[in-house]
């Protein structure tokens, strides 16, 4: 393992800069940190991961396995300071790993060829924890894939790719989709466009035999675009009791693709 002293180093310049959204865009990586993360990304084969271990957890058992399991796929382990792991970590008490991971490509073209399965819509989701849970959520239930609008949080930031908890590796996302995406994949696949909405909508669970489909959520503060909500074939709501006027975004995802998804 090399051991790295000095800030001005490659790797850690590297991953200072990745914590900024177009440096991750430019050189097409994000960090990934933790020991559940690691394990994570062993477990689904990613190769060639620049992998920081902070000097003195190097022994720990977690940590050793990691390192005897990434030579197997190419990583290469850095050992590092607590300064300068400090330096490049988010959290303030954190497991001493932090990974340079490779995002994975997914083109919307692919999905205009062949669409099959479930997927999600997010409607400029702005808050990182929302959307890194629907992110979790969303592989969990079994989704075929996330396409994401623009004006959407990054899903590669450290606070999404945390509150993923590993599932950012584990379910193809899609960047920047339009409304007009939407309308070829509906026009191609004959594919339905579900909308959720706090009422005015069809009960949730009335809506059966789905195959084929796109389950729109919105804005935490203002849900779905109006001009989006008019192109749906149908929305759904979720009753609520009480009086409480809605559920939180990420709840209410969950709700929603449990009941429809093939976990």
């Amino acid at each position: 393992m090399k051991k790295i002293s000095s800030k001005s180093n490659q790797w850690i310049k590297s991953a200072v800069q990745l914590k900024q959204k177009k440096y991750r865009d430019k050189y097409n990586l994000f960090l990934m940190e933790g020991i559940r993360s690691a394990e994570d990304a062993q477990n689904q084969k990613i190769k060639d991961v620049i992998c920081f271990i902070q000097d003195n957890k190097t022994d720990e058992s977690s940590i050793s396995s990691i390192i005897e399991k990434g030579k197997e796929l190419h990583w290469l382990f850095l050992s590092v300071d607590e300064t300068l792991f400090s330096s490049i970590s988010d959290t303030e008490h954190g497991q001493g790993i932090i990974l340079i991971v490779k995002k994975r490509e997914y083109n919307t073209d692919n999905l205009l060829e062949k669409l099959d399965g479930k997927y999600v819509y997010l409607d400029t989701i702005q808050d990182p924890g929302n959307l890194g849970t629907i992110i979790r959520t969303s592989a969990a239930a079994g989704c075929a894939g996330i396409l994401l609008s623009e004006g959407c949080a990054d899903p590669y930031s450290e606070k999404v790719v945390r509150s993923s908890m590993g599932s950012i590796l584990r379910v193809p996302i899609y960047e920047n989709v339009t409304d007009t995406f939407l309308q070829k994949l509906k026009c191609r696949h004959h594919v339905l466009l579900i909308g959720t909405t706090v009422s005015g909508g069809i009960y949730y669970k009335d809506i059966v035999n789905i195959e084929n489909a796109v389950f729109i959520f919105g804005n935490e503060g203002n849900g779905i675009r109006k001009e989006l909500l008019e192109t749906t074939d149908c929305n759904i709501y979720i009753p609520l009791a009480r009086a409480v006027e809605s559920l939180n975004v990420s709840a209410a995802a969950a709700v929603i693709l449990f009941h429809y998804f093939d976990c």
